[in-house]
């Protein structure tokens, strides 16, 4: 299985992706490789008034530009109009599309933002890497017990890293599966930075499926991120790498 991972650009998308394939795509929110206007126009109405509901700028435009850049995706994966995108909701707030094979995820975080498209489910996530208080605190509650044990028998100075790695691939696992973080400790990732990430068991019902494979990578410079796609084998990430 592969992730290939692109720059978002003002251009048609490729093929839809087929089976054990994902397109990751990394959109610089600051630097938008289109008129933000014109993205802001492919938002149905719905759309428009949750934007305006954000009374903090730059979360508005997060929101904005992201979902316009997946709308115009999706438009041309689907070869309709951006605004006809049939999104729909299922349970836990996952957005799906209604009547048709591909699979989306979409992440955004100051500066940057990502799209993920697939034949399967496929989750995605995007955090700045900055200095985490407390992380073994934050692993012993959100973490699995495992995870617990197996961080805090890593060497000291890999521990940020490892957090930062389980937490983008955790998050990224969620949200394939459309479960909610009250499950983040029903499975274990393997933390060791000096490993590939991997899923080594799942317990709950929620995140049950035909497996999960999942990749971190680094989308930019100060940025991780993690995909995990619905399957069983490994994840390599192709290109995309900051």
């Amino acid at each position: 299985m592969h992730a290939t991972v692109r720059p978002f650009t003002a251009g048609p998308p490729p093929a839809p992706p087929t089976a054990g394939a994902v397109h990751v795509w990394v959109v610089d929110i600051d630097r938008p490789p289109c008129d933000p206007a014109d993205l802001a126009a492919c938002l149905t109405p719905d759309e428009c008034a949750r934007a305006a509901r954000y009374r903090f700028g730059p979360v508005r435009e997060q929101f904005t530009l992201s979902r316009g850049v997946l709308r115009r995706l999706l438009g041309g994966y689907l070869d309709v109009p951006p605004a006809d995108v049939p999104i729909v909701y299922g349970a836990n707030g996952k957005p799906g599309l209604a009547g048709a094979a591909l699979h989306f995820n979409v992440t955004h975080t100051t500066g940057l933002a990502l799209v993920a498209v697939a034949a399967a489910r496929v989750g995605v996530d995007v955090e700045r890497v900055r200095t985490v208080p407390d992380t073994d605190g934050l692993v012993g509650r959100f973490f699995s017990a495992a995870e617990a044990v197996a961080f805090r028998a890593l060497p000291e100075e890999v521990r940020a890293a490892a957090f930062l790695r389980g937490w983008v691939c955790k998050e990224a696992v969620i949200k394939a599966a459309g479960a909610s973080v009250q499950y983040l400790d029903g499975f274990d990732i393997d933390l060791d930075p000096a490993r590939p990430p991997a899923v080594l068991a799942v317990r709950h019902a929620a995140l049950a499926g035909g497996g999960w494979a999942v990749a971190d990578w680094q989308p930019a410079p100060g940025y991780a991120a993690a995909v995990a796609v619905e399957g069983a084998g490994a994840l390599r990430i192709d290109g995309g790498r900051g």
